[in-house]
Order: structure tokens, then C-alpha cells, then sequence
């Protein structure tokens, strides 16, 4: 989401010809919507879930199931969320980067690009490495569990995605969190990273204790995408703290 709203503020003041703005803004709006559906998405539908598991007495973690039906609300409701989310959301972004110098926004744009080639990294292989790992989880295990395998055995498709947690990966996103910070402010971008640390340990953690991956699977998860930004950061010349 926020590397569309910065993609739309970029086109709109650049010296590029109109029909090329025009092109870029449509892009950014298009990424920054997909960006909140994507999120909310799934945020409704694991609450939904949750609370009909609790209201069933079954575990929590039930409906996080691979291939399960999962409740949710109608594709209208969901538009409409979006919607409300998205105008709410580019009203404080927009007004947030105008405040910005043609400097700071050239910086704030490589920002975006990495943050979304992550994002595609992620999005193309982690789904692909489940498929391919095809690990039970956890609460998938038999009495006798002997359908356990351990994280680097590769199973191949089995309709089970264990491995890489996908929660850990997406939740350490929140290490971009120092990048749209100035880099003037050094104190904040440390707290920032701290929190985006923290966020992460702490949904991994959760994920564990839910018993819906093992604590290889939310490791390998944080990892890959810690990785995948110090080698975008390397490459593009920024700094988690200091530029």
C-alpha cells in the first residue's frame, strides 16, 4: 500500500508528459488497493474463523487449515472496506509526502521499488516451497505422528504448506517500516526497527504456540525475508538506520 501511495505522489509531481502520469498514478492506485484487499482480506476471514471456532469449541487455530473453508463476507462488503480504508489511508499518506523535498521523495520511490520486488519475491516462491514441501502442521499430526517430517526433507505436493510459515515472512515486512522514516532522524528509525523486530519475533512466536507451524517453519520464514531485504537495502543503496 505504501509503496503505491508513494508511486501516485512521485507521478503526480514529476515533469513527466500527462498521459505518462496519468499511466503511473492508475498503476499506484491499483498496487495500493491490492495492497489493503490482500491484508484485509485474509484479516476477516482469520477473524471470522477464530470466532467461530471459539464458538464451536474448537481450537483457535482451526480455520488456518490449507484448503479449508474459511467464513467470510460478501465481495460487496469487502469492496465497500477497502474502499472506506483506501480513501482514509491515502488522505494522511498524500498529505505526509507533500511535506517531502524532491530529494526525499526520489529516496522514498527506490523504497517503494525494493519494497515491492520483495514482495514479488515472496509472493512468486514461498507459495512454491510450501507446495513443494508440503509439511503438516503441527495440529495435522496423527497420534502416532509419523507423518512428521523435518523442515529440510521435501515431501512434495501433499495439499499441506508448513513450511515456510507465511505469517512470519509477511509480518517481518514491518523492517521497511525505518526506510520511509528520514534519515535525518536516526531515533526514530531505531525505534522503528525495534518495533518491526518485535512485531516479527512476535508473530512467529504466536504461530508456534497456536501450533500451526513448528519453530523451524516460523524461523525459516523471518528469515527469508530479512534476507531478501539486506540484499535489496545492499543493492539499493539504503540503510535500515543510518543512509
Amino acid at each position: 500500500m505504501m509503496s503505491g501511495e508513494i508511486i501516485i505522489h512521485h507521478a503526480i509531481r514529476s515533469s513527466q508528459p500527462r498521459i505518462a502520469k496519468l499511466l503511473i498514478v492508475i498503476a499506484g492506485v491499483g498496487l495500493a488497493f491490492y495492497g489493503i484487499w490482500y491484508y484485509l482480506k485474509f484479516a476477516i476471514q482469520y477473524t471470522l474463523s477464530s470466532i467461530q471456532n471459539v464458538e464451536h469449541n474448537r481450537p483457535i487455530r482451526q480455520g488456518n487449515n490449507d484448503g479449508g473453508a474459511n467464513p467470510t463476507l460478501s465481495t460487496a462488503i469487502n469492496i465497500i472496506i477497502c474502499f472506506v480504508v483506501f480513501a482514509i489511508a491515502t488522505v494522511i499518506i498524500q498529505n505526509w509526502l507533500r511535506r517531502k523535498t524532491a530529494e526525499e521523495l526520489d529516496r522514498l520511490m527506490r523504497v517503494a521499488i525494493l519494497d515491492i520486488a520483495v514482495a514479488f519475491v515472496y509472493l512468486m516462491c514461498v507459495e512454491e516451497i510450501k507446495i513443494l514441501w508440503g509439511r503438516f502442521r503441527p495440529y495435522e499430526l496423527n497420534a502416532a505422528q509419523d507423518n512428521f517430517t523435518p523442515w529440510y526433507k521435501m515431501n512434495g505436493p501433499t495439499g499441506h504448506k508448513s513450511f515456510p510459515s507465511g505469517h512470519s515472512c509477511e509480518s517481518m515486512f514491518a523492517l521497511f517500516f525505518p526506510l520511509y522514516a528520514s534519515p535525518k532522524n536516526i531515533k526514530l528509525r531505531k525505534n522503528l526497527l525495534i518495533f518491526g523486530i518485535t512485531w516479527g519475533a512476535i508473530t512467529a512466536i504466536s504461530r508456534v504456540l497456536l501450533g500451526c507451524h513448528f519453530f523451524s517453519d516460523a524461523t525459516m520464514g523471518a528469515f527469508i525475508i530479512i534476507f531478501l531485504i539486506f540484499v535489496g537495502t545492499r543493492c539499493a543503496q539504503l540503510n535500515l538506520v543510518k543512509e
